[in-house]
């Protein structure tokens, strides 16, 4: 795991810089008793130079302590106690200068907890006792005495600031994750405000085979994206890839696949063919070019599944809002339009009733399917299933007869290119049960991996055209673009409108199993 700063939930400054604060205060308070009750003495120049090198051990560890080695370590207060104690016991006796052998367990309870309070507390009885007993063939008993208390007093502070700061460690470790995602989507927001990055990874990936085909004159070229469980996703492809068939084993010497990898993660492939077959040079040539864009891509990627993400759990937030909302006081309206109608005798007041309980009905039945809508999705892949339970869901209670034709062959396509579909889809089909009037309903759905072809077709009362503050239309037509296909809407030749999404370079497929499927209308 790579070494992280994290910052603290409350006041956004790094743990280990506010951490390493607080140590470097305990230090300098520590040393400025020390040097005081050390100018207090008759001789202070004989101590002088040991106080110096507490001092330079002191501002080694602090310094030390912002480094990326130390990060969630405790050897440094272990040390910083081993290396005090050996000075201090080891040059001239000068009790003064013993209360920075308080020092190190303070630190130690504070960063890192009780147990490192005790365990660096004892390093330093145990230098401190040893040191005593080799220093000069006999044993310092006296120094001993005078470093107990010392030791004592930094094990019970140590202890304290310990079972102080346990609360803010665990909060710390708590908030820890969504502090980090805090930090990072904001610097995330910073760059795509300031236009500095771009972060649709379906134009990434054609402008990675583009500049992957100029580099090295390849014809055909696909952009793959290695999922969990080893899945493949198709995010991108220029011509038709599909493989050759195998001859005895042999490797097609037209084809290249350049890894992308960020760091030792390998998130994807380039797949590359070209006919005059490749050389060492260009291989080469082609991943310094692929390297250019992998952080970048990568990046788009994990967006894109943030993204997709957010948006389903905003989806479902708002069918729940409108079901337990504006739909139970819709639902309200109708019974209180019952108790009009059950309270006159008058046929007009009746039928005026009537009348509105019908558009009380048709209104709820339009609200149940926009809530089915957003709670609607494509599950593992299967967006030929989930098209066809909408399909069902949307001809059941009508006189819609719905045609469905499904062609699918190759590997799946991306997870975003999916719902971009199953929503295209959604708002045609929507539009033709609400305005078109038709009696027949015509979806067809071609894909092989790589190029698709959707179709809505109605046989109904047609003049399909954007009206003001109506966005169906605009909204399919971005969606199309997301996904890098092209949306035309025009008039079905024996009345009605067709809607056709397909891809800008479309391959025509073969081999495909064709499954079509009609529902009678519902009486």
């Amino acid at each position: 795991m790579r070494n992280q700063v994290r910052p603290d939930p409350l006041t956004g400054i790094p743990v280990s810089a506010r951490s390493a604060r607080a140590s470097a205060a305990i230090r300098t308070f520590t040393l400025s008793l020390a040097a005081g009750l050390l100018l207090s003495t008759a001789d202070a120049t004989r101590a002088l130079p040991v106080l110096l090198a507490l001092g330079v051990i002191a501002v080694a560890c602090s310094t030390l302590e912002l480094g990326v080695l130390t990060r969630g370590g405790s050897w440094l207060p272990v040390t910083e106690a081993l290396l005090s104690a050996l000075v201090l016991t080891s040059a001239p006796p000068e009790a003064a200068l013993l209360v920075y052998l308080a020092a190190p367990p303070v630190i130690a309870g504070l960063r890192h907890g009780a147990v490192a309070c005790f365990n660096v507390t004892l390093v330093g009885a145990i230098a401190v006792i040893a040191t005593a007993i080799l220093s000069e063939g006999r044993t310092d008993v006296a120094r001993i005495l005078e470093s107990v208390p010392w030791l004592v007093m930094g094990l019970g502070v140590g202890q304290l600031a310990g079972w102080q700061s346990r609360s803010v460690r665990d909060l710390e470790a708590r908030q820890a994750p969504f502090a980090a995602a805090h930090q990072l989507m904001s610097q995330l927001h910073d760059l795509t405000s300031a236009g500095a990055v771009g972060l649709d990874s379906v134009q990434l990936a054609a402008e990675l085979e583009a500049a992957l085909r100029r580099t090295t004159g390849a014809s055909r070229s696909a952009v793959l994206l290695h999922g969990r469980q080893d899945e493949v996703d198709l995010i991108s492809s220029y011509g038709d890839l599909k493989p050759p068939p195998d001859v005895d084993g042999e490797v097609d010497p037209s084809i290249a696949s350049i890894c992308l990898a960020v760091a030792d993660n390998t998130f994807g492939s380039v797949v590359l063919v070209r006919e005059a077959g490749w050389t060492l040079e260009l291989l080469a040539m082609a991943q310094e070019v692929a390297e250019e864009f992998v952080l970048r891509l990568d990046t788009a990627v994990t967006f894109d599944e943030v993204r997709l993400m957010a948006t389903s759990e905003e989806r479902t937030r708002i069918a729940r809002e409108m079901h337990d909302g504006v739909a139970q006081e819709i639902v309200a309206l109708g019974y209180v339009v019952d108790e009009i109608e059950s309270m006159t005798s008058e046929s007009s007041v009746q039928s005026l009733a009537a009348s509105l309980r019908d558009e009380i009905s048709r209104v709820v039945a339009d609200l149940r399917f926009s809530i089915f809508d957003l709670r609607h999705h494509v599950a593992d892949h299967q967006l030929a299933g989930a098209l066809a339970e909408y399909v069902r869901e949307v001809s059941h209670g009508t006189d819609l007869r719905v045609h469905l034709v499904l062609d699918e062959s190759g590997p799946p396509l991306p997870r975003r290119t999916e719902v971009e579909l199953l929503r295209v889809a959604q708002e045609a089909i929507g539009n033709v049960r609400r305005h078109a009037e038709a009696t027949n309903l015509w979806v067809t759905l071609v894909c092989d991996g790589a190029s698709i072809r959707l179709e809505i077709e109605d046989d109904g009362v047609g003049n399909a055209v954007p009206r003001e503050k109506h966005w169906g239309l605009q909204t399919m037509r971005e969606r199309a673009q997301c996904i890098g296909a092209e949306l035309t809407i025009s008039p079905r030749t024996e009345g009605g409108t067709v809607v056709l999404l397909q891809t800008k370079h479309h391959v025509a497929t073969e081999g495909m199993t064709r499954h079509e499927h009609h529902s009678s209308p519902r009486r």
